[in-house]
Parts: C-alpha cells; sequence; structure tokens
C-alpha cells in the first residue's frame, strides 16, 4: 500500500548535508577558477611590463652610446648604463615581489639594496677622486649602515614584547658605527677646524662609546634581572661593577682630552695600567665578600696577587724607565716580565700538585 507524500515532512539530515557540501564545493572550485584567472592576468601583465623594462633599458642604451657617451669615459658610461639597469632591476623587484605577507617589507629592502648600489657606483665614478682610499671606504660603509638602519627599523617589530626596546638599540648601534666609519678617515679634516692631537682623538671615540653604551642599555634597564640561587647582593654587584666600568672608561677619557698630551706615550701607558689595577682591585673588593658567603672563591691567589703585582711593575717601568729605550726593548722587558710572572704562578701551582701526590691516601 503507498503511502502519500506529506508536505510538511522535512528532509533527511543527512540529504541536506551532501547538498551543502556539494554546493561549498562548487562554489570553492567557482573562487578557485576565478583566483587562477586573476593570477594568470596578473602574471602576464608582470611579463609585459618586465619585457617593456628590458626594451627601454636597451633603448635608453643605444640613445646614450650614440648621443652623449663620447662626453665620458669609460668608467663613467659603465657606471650609467649599471645605475640604468639597476633601476630596471628596482622596478621589477616592486612588480615581482608579492604585497601581502611582508612583501611590501620585502620589496622596500631589495629597493634599498639597489639604491645603495645605484649610490656606490655614481660615488666612487664621479665624486671619489676627491678623497683618499680610507674615506672612500667610510662612505661605502656609512651608506651600506644607512641601509641597515633603513631595514633594522622596517623588519624589527615594535608592537611585539621588547620590540620596541630592540628596534632602539639596534639602531643606536648602528648610528654609532656609522660615526665611527666616518670620523676615522675625516678626523684629520675636522682638526684643520678644531686641533685635536691623537689623544683627543681617542678620547672623542671613547666618549662616543660611552653614548653608544648608554642608548643601547637604556631601553632594558628596568628588565634586566640577575639571580644565582636567590643570592642577596648579586644584583647589587653587577650594577657597581658596570658603573665601575664607565667609570675607569670616563677617567681615561678625561686624561686623554685635557693631561694626555703632556706626557709621553709610555707615561701614558703607565697611567691605563695602573688606573686599571685599581679598578681590578675594587672589583675583587666588591666580589669577594660575595663569593665566600658562598663558599666560592678563585682556586689561586698567588695567580691573582702576582698578576696584580705584574700590571703595577709594567706601570712602574712606562711612567719612569720606558722612554730611555725603543720600542723593541720596551717589547722585550713586557716579554721577559710575563715569562717571570708566568715560572713563579706555574711553580707555585707545580708544588701545590707534588704536595697532593704526597698525601698518604692509605689512611
Amino acid at each position: 500500500m503507498m503511502r502519500p507524500i506529506d508536505e510538511d515532512e522535512a528532509p533527511a539530515t543527512d540529504d541536506i548535508s551532501e547538498d551543502v557540501e556539494e554546493e561549498e564545493a562548487d562554489i570553492e572550485e567557482e573562487i578557485t577558477i576565478r583566483r587562477r584567472g586573476r593570477r594568470r592576468r596578473r602574471s602576464k601583465g608582470k611579463q609585459y611590463g618586465s619585457l617593456g623594462s628590458m626594451i627601454a633599458w636597451m633603448a635608453f642604451l643605444i640613445i646614450w652610446l650614440f648621443f652623449f657617451a663620447s662626453g665620458y669615459g669609460l668608467f663613467e658610461n659603465i657606471a650609467v648604463v649599471l645605475v640604468a639597469l639597476l633601476i630596471v632591476g628596482a622596478l621589477n623587484s616592486l612588480m615581482w615581489i608579492p604585497r601581502g605577507g611582508g612583501g611590501r617589507k620585502a620589496s622596500t629592502s631589495a629597493v634599498s639594496g639597489v639604491i645603495w648600489l645605484i649610490f656606490l657606483m655614481v660615488w666612487f665614478v664621479f665624486f671619489s677622486s676627491g678623497f683618499g682610499l680610507y674615506e672612500n671606504i667610510g662612505i661605502a660603509l656609512a651608506s651600506l649602515l644607512m641601509i641597515g638602519a633603513v631595514n633594522v627599523a622596517l623588519w624589527v617589530p615594535s608592537a611585539t614584547d621588547g620590540g620596541a626596546g630592540a628596534r632602539f638599540s639596534a639602531l643606536g648601534g648602528i648610528v654609532w658605527l656609522i660615526f665611527i666609519v666616518l670620523w676615522l678617515p675625516f678626523a684629520n679634516d675636522f682638526s684643520l677646524i678644531y686641533p685635536i692631537n691623537a689623544y683627543q682623538n681617542t678620547s672623542i671615540i671613547m666618549t662616543s662609546f660611552l653614548l653608544m653604551f648608554a642608548v643601547v642599555v637604556a631601553p632594558w634597564r628596568g628588565e634586566i634581572r640577575v639571580d644565582v640561587d636567590g643570592e642577596p647582593g648579586l644584583y647589587s654587584r653587577v650594577r657597581g661593577s658596570l658603573v665601575g666600568f664607565v667609570l675607569w672608561i670616563v677617567f681615561i677619557d678625561v686624561w686623554f682630552w685635557f693631561l694626555a698630551g703632556n706626557f709621553t706615550g709610555n707615561q701614558n701607558v703607565a697611567v691605563i695600567l695602573l688606573s686599571f689595577a685599581i679598578f681590578c682591585a675594587i672589583m675583587v673588593g666588591m666580589w669577594l665578600p660575595w663569593s665566600r658567603r658562598r663558599g666560592e672563591g678563585p682556586e689561586s691567589w698567588l695567580s691573582i696577587g702576582l698578576a696584580f703585582v705584574w700590571v703595577i711593575v709594567l706601570a712602574i717601568w712606562f711612567w719612569f724607565f720606558a722612554d730611555s729605550f725603543d720600542a723593541y726593548q720596551n717589547f722585550a722587558v713586557f716579554l721577559v716580565s710575563l715569562l717571570v710572572m708566568a715560572a713563579i704562578s706555574g711553580g707555585g701551582q707545580w708544588k701545590k700538585y707534588r704536595d697532593f701526590e704526597s698525601m698518604d691516601w692509605d689512611d
């Protein structure tokens, strides 16, 4: 007996699911086909664009060679042709590198590299003759570092934790390197405006280092954590060590700027050695109570004491006696003193080892 069809009866759930899945599959297939067509049209447009850019470069090359090249030298013409080729390469990189998912950053990085190459060629062909070898090297390195700074600012994230601090620190370090590579070759030109000697030149470099150190550390000052087994006083000693190191650099800086010119080179070496010995003595005094509290410490106080005495002896030598000898003789004295100290320290360690072997282990 046949059952009449009930119009109010709902279709089975499985049938609905299959129909929905079929419709979704059809929609996805249609979207995929349209995307492929769009990509083909874009790819074809890019191909035409690349071909047109190369044709334009060849046309420029022919026109330049026929009408203008005779008025310039060989290297100048090579530079013009290569710069035009690099410009075409930059345009093609902008055209082919995808824009989404970091594509804009990649395009900018590629273009910045091309711009640096163009600057380098133009500089060395048209302007480098007015500068010396080291000055031209400094300009090339400084321009490369500037491109690096642009890419650091571009790629280092600023929204993530520590991203802004990392970008600030990296840019601070790069700016300092740019200053160094430009200052070293051009310092003599600056001395024509404001006379400075070699010691003051070194002082300027040390001052710039201190400024760079402050800029690099500033974003992380509140985030530095130092902990060893929960021992108290560690962080204050680390901070005190950094402050002591900075103060030692400041002392050398001030000495070089105001006083070093009144003494000989050997005497200035003596001042550096003596100040370093004082700095090390302060550091030992700062860390000794903490290491004793932990039951740790240096294995041989004799070696540390000998090193301290050796630095003091060298300081005395360079202050009072080194000027009476040439550089080779002073280097020989340095080697002899080093060997004497090594022999005394080695003898002390050997005695300790022999005493250890002579112990009665049977008991």
